[in-house]
């Protein structure tokens, strides 16, 4: 009789760490999948996540989502840019501050930047920019376009349309020292998502 129990408590547990290795594989291929960018689009606005700092300096993630960010708003000068991010642990001052001196410092008009210093997590970021917009413009945000990582992509436009936004992704390339820790990372994030994060 015990042993008959133990096998059925071990083909339960086999079986639930198949369904799981299962959904795991399938929501990470949808994130590979779904990690390019959309068609360039012009849009009035552009949105850079946060990504974390190392006390005042931008991440590696962060960096490479501000360089794009700059290549857009060169090539789009009728365009205002939303830096949105709070401060974290270990940040000696907040996400949208670093990403505004890296902006500036690389020639873009302080006057073209809106900051939004309150966000901690992706459904903040999107929620909060399109408050900025709105009260910035009295109407509608509309089209925005935003920059963030490959790993990011998916959750990103999920979270842009719960916020009633037309968001257009600009997807940079995720560093190579990061790649397995984000995506395993971001597994989580999304199925956190998909649950919790509700507008």
């Amino acid at each position: 009789m015990k042993r008959n129990k133990k096998r059925r408590i071990k083909k339960i547990i086999g079986a639930f760490l198949t369904v799981v290795a299962i959904q795991f594989a399938a929501a990470e291929l949808l994130l590979i999948m779904n990690s390019k960018s959309d068609a360039e689009t012009q849009t009035d606005y552009i949105v850079i996540l946060g990504a974390g700092l190392n006390g005042e300096t931008p991440s590696l993630s962060l960096h490479e989502r501000l360089k794009a960010g700059v290549e857009y708003l060169r090539k789009y000068p009728d365009t205002y840019v939303v830096v949105s991010g709070g401060q974290g642990r270990g940040e000696t001052i907040t996400e949208a501050e670093a990403m505004r001196r890296f902006l500036t410092s690389n020639g873009i008009d302080e006057d073209r930047i809106l900051l939004e210093s309150s966000a901690t997590s992706t459904m903040e970021n999107f929620k909060y920019s399109r408050r900025l917009i709105e009260e910035r413009t009295g109407k509608p945000a509309g089209k925005v376009s935003f920059v963030t990582n490959s790993f990011h992509i998916l959750r990103s436009k999920l979270l842009a349309k719960r916020n009633g936004l037309d968001a257009y992704a600009i997807s940079v390339k995720t560093p190579e020292q990061v790649l397995v820790q984000m995506y395993l990372r971001e597994y989580f994030a999304l199925i956190k998502s998909l649950i919790v994060d509700k507008n």
